[in-house]
C-alpha cells in the first residue's frame, strides 16, 4: 500500500495484516481511555495533542511496521500532520477495497450490459409484420459503393501525397 508516496507492505486484503490492524485499533482505543483522563484539551491542551499523536503514531507503527510514523513524517507534536496521514491512510485503504470490488463484482456491470441488449420479447405474425412496416431493411446499396469509391479516392491521395514528399 503506497501513502504519501511510500511503499508499506500492508493490504486490506491480506487477512494477517488485518488481523494486526484490528488488534492495534483495540490498543489504541484502550490506551486512549486509560490515558486519556490524564491530559484533556481543558486542563493541559499542548501534552493532549502529543498524547493523541503518540497514540496515534503507536498504531500506525503496529499496522505498517515499526518506524512507519518516521517515515511519513511525524514527530509526536503535530496533530495536523497525523490528521493528513490518517486521512491518507484511510484513502489508500477505500483505494485498494474499489480496485479489488471491481474486479470481484464485474457480473454486475455485464449485467446492466446485457440487460440493455436484452434478446426481444417473442411476437406473433402480425406484430413482426408491423415491425417490418415500420423499419424497413431497405439498403442503399448504390450511395454504399459511392462512399466507399470516394474513401478509396482519398486514401489514393494521401498515398500519393506521402510518396512526393
Amino acid at each position: 500500500m503506497i501513502i504519501n508516496g511510500i511503499e508499506f507492505d500492508f493490504s486490506t486484503l491480506n487477512a494477517n495484516d488485518v488481523d494486526r490492524m484490528l488488534a492495534a485499533q483495540t490498543r489504541q482505543q484502550e490506551r486512549a481511555r486509560t490515558e486519556g483522563s490524564r491530559y484533556t484539551p481543558e486542563n493541559n491542551y499542548p501534552a493532549w495533542l502529543r498524547l493523541q499523536c503518540r497514540i496515534f503514531m503507536d498504531y500506525l507503527d503496529d499496522v505498517l511496521g515499526g518506524g512507519a510514523s518516521e517515515k511519513l513524517g511525524l514527530d509526536g507534536s503535530n496533530f495536523n500532520a497525523c490528521l493528513t496521514v490518517s486521512k491518507a491512510f484511510a484513502e489508500a485503504m477505500a483505494a485498494e477495497k474499489a480496485s479489488v470490488s471491481a474486479l470481484i463484482h464485474p457480473a454486475e456491470e455485464r449485467a446492466q450490459v446485457s440487460a440493455a441488449q436484452a434478446i426481444p420479447a417473442p411476437m406473433n405474425r402480425e406484430q413482426r409484420r408491423a415491425a417490418v412496416k415500420a423499419h424497413p431493411a431497405m439498403v442503399d446499396f448504390r450511395a454504399q459503393e459511392a462512399a466507399k469509391a470516394a474513401r478509396r479516392a482519398q486514401l489514393k491521395a494521401e498515398l500519393e501525397a506521402l510518396d512526393n514528399a
